[in-house]
Order: structure tokens, then sequence, then C-alpha cells
């Protein structure tokens, strides 16, 4: 189970994404969602001219406009610091200590996937580092 399952550690979340001034400024012109998984813990967030104004730790009926999706250990890389956001969600290889024979320079896989409307999750790629550091912040 991740800290996406803890319903005090959600409200602390949303609290922290509606307080952080450049995330707020980012997605100030976005009406969706974005939803987060972490294993099979999820976490909807409904965004509205730059507010969180609603939240489920399961799917909405309603979907998503776009998606963060990975395993507890990728997301863990994040939260401890291990790896940045980019190094997560950038397709590319740039840590090499699980592959001292270099056999996987070049490959294009990603280990926290975005899923869903690209373009939208592409336009909000300053919102979406705002809200991983925020999530990496408060699992301190």
């Amino acid at each position: 189970m991740s800290l996406l399952s803890d319903p005090a550690f959600q409200k602390k979340f949303i609290i922290a994404l509606n307080n952080n001034a450049d995330f707020v400024m980012q997605t100030q012109v976005f009406d969706g969602s974005i939803q987060l998984e972490i294993g099979s813990d999820c976490l909807w967030l409904k965004i509205y001219k730059g507010t969180v104004i609603d939240y489920s730790p399961h799917p909405s009926v309603f979907g998503y406009t776009f998606k963060f999706k990975g395993s507890e250990e990728a997301w863990n890389y994040l939260l401890s610091g291990e790896r940045l956001w980019a190094d997560l969600t950038y397709p590319g290889k740039r840590h090499f200590s699980d592959d001292p024979d270099l056999k996987r320079v070049g490959e294009m896989s990603v280990e926290i996937a975005t899923e869903g409307n690209l373009v939208e999750a592409g336009r909000l790629t300053e919102a979406m580092f705002e809200l991983a550091y925020t999530l990496k912040a408060l699992a301190r």
C-alpha cells in the first residue's frame, strides 16, 4: 500500500497543491482530471481553473484527462529523491546502476507512464513537475 491509500495524506496533498502558487498558475486554464496510480493505489484529481475541486481514491466513472502510472518502486525513486521526475517520466535511461554492462543504452522506456490525452499532459508539463515535487515534499 502506498501513501495514496491514506485518506489523511490525500487531504494534505490536495491542500498543498491548492496552496502551491506555481501549480495554481500553471493549471489556471485547465478543466480536467489527473489520475495518479502507484501500483494498485489510485488518486483521481478534478482540477478546475487552478484548483483541485474534487478527488477520489478510486477511478472516476467519467475517466481522466490523463494519468501517471507506475510501480510502487518507481514512485519511491521520486519520493526518496533518488531520481528526478524527468528521469522517471521522460523516455531514455540516465541511470545505469542496474545495467553495468550498458545493454539498455538507447532504450526509450519510462518508469512512470503518461496515458490519456498527451496533448493536455504536455501542455501541463510544468504543473506536473509541481505536482510531483509537492507529493515528494509531503512524503518525507
